[in-house]
C-alpha cells in the first residue's frame, strides 16, 4: 500500500484496502451464481402445480374464481414430476406437475440437476399463518403487493441498506478472489439493484456481450482525434478527487479492452447460439432474448481465467410476468422461454471451453443458477389473469444442485382458499389466495452464499435479518 499522502494509487482505493487486507475471502476454484429475475410477479400457481386428489380439487376451484374464462391448466396436459423425497403433511401425500411448456425444466429436474424452492418471499420475520400475520405482533414487510417495493425488498433483504442488493453485497465480500474485480459482478439487462454492492460496481453489458463503453469523445468541438484520454481518464493536477476519478475512468477503458477480448476469443465454436424456441401458442420458431443472454454469461465463463476471475455474480431478466390479463398465452410463451433458455445453458456449460486453455470442461458443478420475482400472484383468477401475490415457488438449477427435490418449510402449501362457507380454511391464504411465505428471501439467498464460498460471518453480515429464521441452509446446495 501507497504511503499517507502519495498521489501514485487512489486514496478512496488505498482506504479501502486495509479492510481487503483485513478481511479478503480468497478462493483459488471457479464459481459463478445466474439470477434469472423474472420481471412482473411470476404465476406460481400454473408453474409448480400439486396434483394429488386434495390439491387439484381445490385447484380447479380457486381458477375458476372470477367470472371470466377459466385459468386452470387441463390436468391431462401437465407433466408430471416425482421428487425423490415424497412430501407428506398435513393435506396427505402430495403429487405434483410442471406447467406443459416446461419440457426442458422437467427433463433436468428428473435429471437431478434441478430443485424447486417452494413459497420463498420477503420476510422480517417468520409469520406462522394469517392469525399472526393479522394480529400486529409480527413485523410484516412494508407495502406488501406493490411492484416496486417487493422488487427492491427481494433485491436487499436488509431494510437498513435498501440502496445495495445481495448479489452485489455478496460480491463485496468475495471480490479479493479475483484479479480483476471489475468482473466480480456483471448485469445483462441494464442498472440492477440486486448487484448494487457497498464497494464493488456491477459492470454492465449488452445481452450480445458489448460492454457499455465510454463515447462522445471523437471530433470534440469539430477538432479531429479521440481526445476520451485527456479529456477524462488523465489527472492533471495533484488534486485527489481528479486522481481517483481518473483511476476509475482508466480502469473502465481497460476492462473494455479485457471483455472485448474475450468475447472475440469466444466464438460460436465455443458457445454455440442457442436454438430458436417453439411459441406453444402458434407453434412458431422464434429466438429468446433469455437465452441470448445467458450465451453471453457462458462465453465469459469460458474466459474466466483470461480475466482472472474465480468468483462471479451474473444477472439476467425475463421480462412479461405480470399477467393481470391472457394469462394462459402469455404465461405459456414465458414458461417456454425460461425453460429453453435454462436448458440451453445447462447443456453449453456441460462441454465448456476455457479459452485461455483451450481445455473442454464440464462446469455445470461450478455454476448455479437460480430464479427471483417481484412476488406470487393470486390463486384466484379476475377473470383473464391474476393479481400480485406474496410467497411463490422457484427453481434452482446446477451440478451442485441436490436435485429432483422441492424444499419447503413445515409442507407444501395448501391448495386452496379459504371459504368459510365450504369449510375450507388455508391457514397461509391471506386473501385471494396470497400466500404468506415460509421461506424467507435470506433463507434462500444465504444457502447460495455458503456454496458460493461466504463464511459464516459474512453471511450473517450480508444478511443481518437471517437471525431471525430458524434454517440458515435449506440444504439444496453440496
Amino acid at each position: 500500500m501507497s504511503a499517507a499522502g502519495s498521489v501514485s494509487a487512489p486514496f478512496a482505493m488505498n482506504l479501502f484496502s486495509i479492510n481487503v487486507a483485513a478481511a479478503a475471502t480468497l478462493n483459488a476454484d471457479y464459481k459463478a451464481l445466474v439470477c434469472v429475475f423474472l420481471g412482473g410477479g411470476n404465476d406460481h400457481n400454473n408453474t409448480v402445480i400439486a396434483t394429488d386428489a386434495a390439491s387439484w380439487s381445490g385447484y380447479q376451484a380457486a381458477r375458476n374464481i372470477g367470472g371470466g374464462a377459466s385459468i386452470a391448466l387441463p390436468q391431462a396436459s401437465l407433466l408430471p414430476i416425482v421428487p425423490t423425497t415424497p412430501i407428506v403433511d398435513s393435506v396427505g401425500t402430495r403429487s405434483f406437475a410442471l406447467h406443459p411448456a416446461m419440457a426442458p425444466m422437467k427433463t433436468l429436474f428428473d435429471a437431478g440437476r434441478a430443485a424447486i424452492v417452494a413459497n420463498v418471499g420477503p420476510l422480517l420475520m417468520p409469520i406462522p399463518d394469517k392469525v399472526a400475520y393479522r394480529s400486529g405482533t409480527v413485523q410484516r414487510p412494508a407495502n406488501l403487493f406493490s411492484h416496486s417495493d417487493q422488487t427492491a425488498q427481494w433485491n436487499s433483504t436488509d431494510p437498513l441498506k435498501r440502496s445495495y442488493g445481495w448479489g452485489g453485497r455478496i460480491a463485496d465480500q468475495i471480490k479479493s478472489s479475483n484479479t480483476a474485480q471489475n468482473f466480480t459482478s456483471l448485469s445483462l439487462s441494464g442498472n440492477t439493484a440486486f448487484l448494487a454492492g457497498e464497494t464493488i460496481n456491477q459492470y454492465q453489458i449488452n445481452a450480445n456481450g458489448t460492454p457499455v463503453a465510454i463515447s462522445g469523445f471523437n471530433n470534440l468541438f469539430g477538432s479531429a482525434g479521440n481526445f476520451t484520454q485527456s479529456v477524462v481518464s488523465a489527472a492533471t493536477s495533484g488534486n485527489l478527487f481528479e486522481i481517483e476519478h481518473a483511476a476509475v475512468v482508466q480502469r473502465a477503458i481497460a476492462a473494455q479492452a479485457d471483455l472485448s477480448t474475450v468475447m472475440s476469443q469466444t466464438s460460436a465454436a465455443v458457445v454455440p447460439p442457442p436454438s430458436q424456441y417453439t411459441n406453444p401458442n402458434t407453434n412458431v420458431l422464434a429466438s429468446n432474448r433469455l437465452a441470448d443472454q445467458l450465451q453471453t454469461v457462458a462465453r465469459i465463463i469460458a474466459g474466466r481465467n483470461v480475466l482472472g476471475a474465480h468468483r462471479q455474480v451474473f444477472f439476467v431478466t425475463l421480462g412479461g410476468f405480470d399477467t393481470h390479463d391472457r394469462q394462459a398465452p402469455g404465461h405459456a410463451d414465458l414458461m417456454a422461454r425460461l425453460s429453453h433458455a435454462i436448458e440451453y445453458f445447462d447443456t453449453s456449460l456441460s462441454s465448456l471451453i476455457d479459452v485461455s486453455a483451450g481445455t473442454q470442461s464440464d462446469m455445470r458443478s461450478n455454476v448455479t443458477l437460480f430464479t427471483a420475482s417481484d412476488f406470487g400472484r393470486t390463486f384466484t383468477s379476475n377473470g383473464d389473469g391474476t393479481d400480485h401475490g406474496w410467497g411463490a415457488h422457484h427453481f434452482v438449477v446446477g451440478g451442485a444442485v441436490r436435485g429432483r427435490a422441492i424444499y419447503h418449510q413445515g409442507g407444501f402449501p395448501m391448495t386452496a382458499v379459504t371459504n368459510t362457507a365450504a369449510g375450507i380454511d388455508n391457514p397461509l391464504d391471506v386473501g385471494s389466495g396470497n400466500l404468506i411465505p415460509q421461506i424467507s428471501v435470506d433463507e434462500y439467498a444465504a444457502t447460495l452464499a455458503k456454496w458460493f464460498g461466504l463464511a459464516p460471518a459474512e453471511i450473517a453480515a450480508v444478511f443481518p435479518n437471517l437471525a431471525n429464521f430458524s434454517t440458515p441452509d435449506l440444504g439444496f446446495l453440496i
